[in-house]
């Protein structure tokens, strides 16, 4: 595990190494606009399942997908125009919607369920620029244990994972602590009407 705490000087270092991590089938902390979390490619296996096992996450569930712009969740996601609107109005920020996806985008099955995936854009230039350099997607979740509290600082992060787990990242990105608020919140647009779901 190597962690790096964001500067002025480093910041284009640190989007080109986080980058080729991913890139490479690699895991790697962010400090994204909600919490810290996992960031991995959506198409490796491997990575999302160190990052299920890391989590101790329920392998029933999913990841989420976070994209770079509009046009990247266009190409991944089945939309109307109604849809697509309302995800204008929402992003970036923080809300993470259930949409549709679009037929052999090569995604893990990590990603996938009942051909719905969770997609995001993140209220952070640091982590945009990120999901830019790695092809415009990532996969991402709260980098907290599963039932543990979500991370705002490098030290709540640290206090979660022993040194075992911890040697199993690649790459720890940290700033200042982030301020606490509640993770993104869930809106499922695959019915008629937009629906908020409850994270419980």
């Amino acid at each position: 595990m190597k962690t790096i705490k964001i500067t002025q000087d480093n910041i284009d270092s640190l989007v080109k190494k986080a980058s080729e991590i991913i890139r490479n089938s690699g895991v790697v902390i962010l400090p994204f606009d909600t919490v810290y979390g996992f960031a991995g490619s959506p198409k490796s296996e491997v990575a999302l399942q160190k990052v299920f096992q890391l989590k101790e996450r329920d392998f029933n569930k999913t990841i989420g997908l976070a994209v770079s712009d509009l046009e990247m969740f266009r190409n991944i996601a089945e939309i109307n125009k109604r849809e697509e609107e309302y995800f204008k109005d929402k992003t970036p920020g923080k809300y993470t919607f259930i949409v549709k996806s679009k037929p052999d985008l090569g995604l893990s099955k990590y990603c996938i369920k009942n051909n719905t995936i969770g997609i995001r854009i993140p209220e952070s230039d640091f982590v945009l620029n990120i999901i830019r350099s790695s092809g415009g997607i990532i996969a991402q979740t709260s980098a907290n244990k599963s039932g543990q509290p979500d991370c705002f600082s490098l030290d709540e992060l640290l206090a979660q994972y022993s040194e075992e787990e911890l040697n199993q990242i690649d790459l720890i990105i940290y700033g200042d602590t982030l301020e606490k608020t509640s993770p993104s919140r869930i809106i499922d647009l695959t019915g008629n009407e937009p629906r908020e779901i409850d994270r419980s």
